[in-house]
């Protein structure tokens, strides 16, 4: 039995097949596409590359199913891989919709199979260490936090026009509420669970997408604390920022600048840590947790 099934042969699929063949894993792939079943087959001749589910499922039985196809495409793969008894890892979010989700839980349940969502900054070097600063109490009682993310979609695959990206689709399940849930996610692990929210989206730039590409997020922590999530597709200066201010101090953590700054009232400075971009190494702590 191969150890995992790639579904989806693009960038993220490449990344988890790369991490699953250097640890010593078995692992195939679908993709329909022709020209990315040529690169594939040359970058990793050990891996096994099909056109279709049908036929990879046709081919033997997997212990895992990668899902790594476009949003609005992840749960009849992974619908039809658990019920042939495949573990399931899909790249978040599990949706654009609720269709076939009951279908695809009773799958996993029925099977006593694990089905994951990859939130794989949890993995993220300057997130856990934020992390670990809040556990311990370096902020007192979280008052405040904002996360900030801004990214120009033509910067995010700049080898293809970002035209064809699925962001940009929005009958694809693109547009930047979905695919950077991310912030939700890290806001959550920071600072405890949203309680409650209201997200406003728009599509107001000059680019030539279907989907939202501005989303602004108020919310309201379990804890008490209130806070903002701020995600676009338009700022040419690629910045992700967190902000979190606490009865005790104040917590900064620049993703992009992979640093993390916590301030020192009594002495009046912020301490600084910084960490080496290692942005494979999340996947691979991801894969084996």
């Amino acid at each position: 039995m191969i150890t995992a099934l790639v579904v989806g042969g693009g960038s993220i699929g490449k990344r988890h097949l790369k991490n699953l063949l250097a640890s010593g894993r078995s692992a195939a792939v679908v993709e329909p596409r022709e020209d990315r079943r040529a690169e594939i087959a040359s970058r990793f001749p050990a891996a096994r590359s099909f056109a279709s589910l049908e036929e990879a499922l046709a081919a033997g039985g997997y212990e895992a199913g990668f899902i790594c196809v476009p949003t609005a495409y992840h749960v009849p793969p992974a619908l039809a891989l658990a019920r042939a008894g495949a573990h399931i890892f899909m790249e978040k979010p599990v949706s654009h919709s609720l269709d076939g989700i009951p279908e695809l839980l009773e799958a996993l349940a029925s099977r006593g199979l694990v089905g994951v969502t990859g939130f794989c900054m949890r993995f993220f070097q300057p997130l856990r260490k934020a992390r670990a600063l809040l556990e311990a109490g370096a902020v007192g009682r979280i008052v405040t936090a904002r996360s900030f993310t801004g990214v120009y979609l033509p910067d995010w695959h700049p080898y293809e026009d970002y035209r064809s990206f699925y962001m940009a689709k929005k009958e694809q399940g693109g547009g930047v509420l979905l695919d950077e849930c991310h912030a939700f996610d890290w806001m959550q692990w920071l600072c405890g669970p949203i309680e409650g929210l209201c997200s406003v989206v728009a599509t107001l730039s000059d680019l030539e997408v279907t989907t939202d590409d501005v989303c602004e997020t108020i919310v309201r922590f379990q804890g008490g604390a209130l806070g903002s999530i701020h995600l676009d597709m338009v700022d040419r200066s690629a910045r992700s920022e967190v902000e979190i201010i606490g009865t005790a101090s104040t917590l900064l953590v620049d993703l992009e600048g992979h640093t993390v700054r916590l301030y020192d009232h009594a002495a009046r400075k912020w301490e600084t840590w910084s960490f080496e971009p290692a942005y494979d190494r999340m996947y691979v702590d991801e894969l084996e947790h």
